[in-house]
């Protein structure tokens, strides 16, 4: 039993060896830093136009109500406006962090 624990862990060994150290296993590794790379790309894009959706949305949607809005008292449609103010400051946040994480 435990000579089949050797072999194995030494067959396991060879074989990490073998795809860290050789140029197939190099061009492996290159091309999934390519994919990686083009994938994050990808992402980066989708995201930044969600933001930038959502950011526009709480705009039109902070506009309407300031606009429109006319049964609320001041101090509910200033905080209204202060919730959508304060949404539209983390979207961007978050927007700027997922940017920094997937650069």
């Amino acid at each position: 039993m435990r000579t089949t624990k050797y072999v194995l862990f030494a067959a396991l060994g060879v074989a990490a060896v073998l795809l860290l150290t050789s140029d197939s296993a190099k061009e492996m590794r290159e091309d999934l830093q390519d994919k990686a790379m083009d994938n994050a790309k990808k992402w980066r894009k989708k995201l930044a136009g969600l933001g930038s959706r959502a950011n526009d949305k709480l705009a039109d949607l902070r506009d309407m109500l300031s606009d429109e809005v006319e049964g609320l008292s001041d101090d509910a449609r200033e905080r209204i406006e202060s919730i959508l103010n304060e949404t539209t400051k983390t979207a961007s946040k978050m927007k700027s962090s997922v940017g920094k994480q997937l650069s």
